[in-house]
């Protein structure tokens, strides 16, 4: 069927009923000094030349030998099983699986990874997934509004600050006031108006809290209070206590970690978990597991949208209507294919190498450690000069360290060092060449 735009009289009657003038009032909402008035596009290419054009434009990508950049998003050993499986047409032609009958497998997969990851985190239910780490956190701050018919939050320092900023976005939407405090406050911040509080656990900074302390401490002050703790790099849980053993509310992270690249950012894979009580609460979907009606066979469906659009509408707490179906099979292939031991070598071989980084660290003249608790992956470090070392980094073709002061303009020269198991000897060793290149040369400041 040919494609029919809408004529004048039809665009002018719509807009009646809408009650606005002309189209562009739709915008209204939008800064008029990020508006775009006009795309200036080069006239069109054959095929030939634009192949050729974009071969030119990746020739521009500068592709490392190895990274100390983690801050959300980290380079880990991917088994070639979950490329393999997630090339397959079926998977990566699939969209929403409504139709039941016709997407058992993917209905299937999906259950297998909401298994695994409630197996995983040792939380009652997981959800079918989330477009990443940040807005599953956004998500569970609303989450834990809806339920406890309260309207503010508290979120203690060490989250991702981009994450932050995604949950500040998400309740000013919804009229949920938010407070940021240091841990050591929260005992006198907290009071019978929380909705939740919110922490990160590994932290931002690589610090690893005492969960169950801090979790004590709110059921103490506050026992209606919901505990949210989010993570940005899950492998941890191959050795630390899972969520579901410390009683966490709702458990969200960023799943990118399990078997999915990096690439310039994204795509991300949300994960989200909550205690069974408030499974009827939680955003995006739940697939279950049913039988037939007259017959004995398995068969797999969408058996909670509760928040749907399409239900629920205006009175929807959410309006996520899909999952990181692809990204979910991808750290389901990931997590089966390493299994228990496999997590926990990776999670074991990051803190080690992380561990022998910072003792090694200690020793360079001009350097200072600046976490004073145990730590995953990542961890501070203060630098006589932070240009001259991500330059003598890239020259040693390493991907830099985050340079803090990007969102904390007060940590001047401090650098966020990450390590995983993906880091070499000899990376390491570039590491410290460019440590003391960096050390030596005093051109330039941050």
């Amino acid at each position: 069927m040919d494609f029919v735009s809408h004529d004048d009289d039809t665009i002018a009657e719509m807009l009646k009923v809408i009650g606005v003038d002309k189209i562009e009032d739709l915008f209204d909402d939008i800064p008029k000094d990020i508006l775009i008035n006009g795309l200036n596009l080069p006239e069109g290419l054959s095929e030939p030349d634009v192949l050729m054009k974009l071969k030119k434009l990746g020739k521009k990508n500068a592709v490392y030998s190895n990274s100390f950049l983690g801050a959300g998003c980290y380079f880990h050993y991917i088994p070639t099983l979950v490329d393999f499986v997630v090339s397959r047409s079926e998977f990566y032609t699939s969209y929403t699986p409504y139709q039941a009958e016709a997407s058992q497998g993917y209905l299937q997969a999906i259950f297998e990874y909401q298994s695994v990851i409630s197996r995983l985190t040792k939380m009652d239910v997981a959800n079918a997934s989330m477009y990443d780490g940040s807005t599953a956190l956004a998500e569970a701050a609303i989450m834990a509004s809806a339920i406890t018919r309260k309207n503010q939050i508290i979120l203690i320092e060490g989250i991702h600050p981009e994450y932050i900023e995604v949950v500040k976005t998400y309740c000013w939407g919804q009229d949920i006031k938010h407070k940021i405090i240091s841990l050591e406050k929260l005992d006198d911040e907290l009071n019978q108006e929380i909705a939740a509080v919110l922490f990160q656990n590994p932290s931002f900074f690589g610090d690893i809290e005492d969960t169950s302390k801090i979790v004590n401490l709110i059921r103490k002050k506050n026992p209606n209070c919901l505990i949210v703790q989010v993570m940005t790099d899950p492998t941890c849980l191959g050795i630390l206590k899972p969520p579901g053993e410390t009683d966490i509310d709702i458990f969200v992270a960023e799943g990118q970690s399990f078997g999915i690249n990096p690439s310039f950012g994204g795509p991300g894979l949300g994960i989200f978990t909550a205690k069974e009580k408030f499974l009827r609460k939680i955003p995006g979907r739940l697939v279950g597991k049913t039988k037939e009606i007259n017959g004995t066979l398995n068969g797999f469906l969408l058996t909670l949208q509760a928040r749907e659009q399409h239900i629920r509408r205006e009175k929807a707490s959410s309006n996520i209507c899909t999952n990181q179906a692809l990204c979910s099979l991808s750290a389901l292939i990931y997590l089966v294919s390493l299994g228990k031991t496999g997590l926990r070598e990776i999670a074991t071989q990051n803190v080690q190498k992380s561990q022998f980084v910072k003792n090694k660290l200690k020793k360079i003249p001009g350097y200072e450690i600046l976490n004073t608790k145990p730590t995953y992956n990542e961890f501070m470090v203060k630098c006589p000069n932070v240009s001259t070392l991500i330059r003598e980094c890239k020259k040693q073709d390493l991907l830099p360290p985050l340079q803090l002061s990007k969102y904390y303009p007060h940590m001047k020269n401090v650098v966020l060092i990450c390590v995983t198991e993906s880091n070499t000897k000899e990376s390491i060793e570039k590491l410290f060449n460019a440590l003391e290149l960096a050390n030596n040369n005093t051109e330039g400041t941050a």
